[in-house]
């Protein structure tokens, strides 16, 4: 069975079915699985998220200042 044709809902039974009758390997391995991608998707919060939008707008926007490069380097020399 092709899991491009199937429905969620079929892929969810399938999966639970699986699962169930899973050795403890397994269930470890689809455990840490699940776990990466909770992490991954809690990188920022919704308000950093927000924040974040907020500052590419403003600098889409011509809002705020860039530096290029070289002048980030010598910022940071500077204050060495």
């Amino acid at each position: 069975m092709e899991v491009m044709s199937m429905n969620t809902t079929k892929i969810k039974e399938e999966l639970y079915q699986y699962i169930n009758q899973a050795d403890d390997r397994f269930i470890q391995l689809v455990y840490a699985m699940v776990q990466a991608d909770k992490k991954e998707q809690e990188l920022l919060s919704q308000e950093e998220k927000e924040k974040l939008e907020r500052r590419v707008e403003r600098h889409k926007n011509g809002q705020s200042k860039s530096y290029t490069w070289e002048e980030v380097k010598a910022r940071i020399r500077n204050q060495a």
